[in-house]
């Protein structure tokens, strides 16, 4: 499985979301640590948590947090169900 360092992370989550610049860089530095730390907790694997596959997930959960409401946050049903997908892929450990 293809693990991405931070930078590629942050850069294709940045992509993902048509945001250019740097200058929301440490808020979503922020908030994509969050959504893997959420994933992990979860039951994803950390590798799988931190690869390419996830990157998808991670954006729409950055997403999720970036347009909070007054009362919480709220996620996205493809959200939960690319977790549960992600939740059942083999680990680089499981390999």
């Amino acid at each position: 499985m293809a693990q991405l360092t931070a930078a590629e992370r942050l850069a294709k989550v940045k992509t993902a979301l048509g945001i250019s610049g740097d200058y929301q860089d440490d808020t979503l530095t922020f908030y994509i640590d969050e959504v893997i730390e959420d994933l992990v907790d979860a039951g994803v694997a950390r590798s799988v948590a931190e690869s390419n596959a996830a990157v998808g997930c991670i954006a729409l959960g950055v997403n999720d947090l970036w347009n909070y409401s007054s009362g919480g946050v709220k996620h996205s049903d493809y959200f939960y169900k690319r977790l549960i997908q992600l939740s059942m892929k083999e680990s680089d450990a499981d390999v």
